[in-house]
């Protein structure tokens, strides 16, 4: 419950464990869709291609994907990002 005046902490806004996209971009590669899997695995178990949503952009040379989880932690999100944000495959995540 949040208490009136205060900012709710992420648990009381996702309710854990709830469905939640993570959403990367970089450049289009085979090696992007399969370092990005493995990352998200580590964490996440493991992804069906059905949990997997992707879209080419205009020119074709950058592609993001939709990758929809069950999220159980703030941490394991944290640590899901961090990851992913250190990887030089990777420009931006959503």
């Amino acid at each position: 419950m949040i208490k009136p005046n205060s900012k709710p902490t992420p648990e009381e806004i996702f309710n854990f464990p709830c469905d939640y996209p993570v959403k990367v971009m970089g450049k289009d590669c085979h090696e992007l869709h399969t370092e990005m899997c493995a990352i998200i695995e580590r964490y996440a178990g493991e992804i069906h291609s059905s949990q997997i949503s992707s879209r080419k952009s205009t020119k074709g040379n950058y592609i993001s994907y939709t990758v929809r989880i069950v999220a159980t932690s703030v941490s394991q999100l944290n640590s899901i990002n961090k990851e992913l944000q250190g990887h030089p495959l990777i420009a931006y995540i959503l």
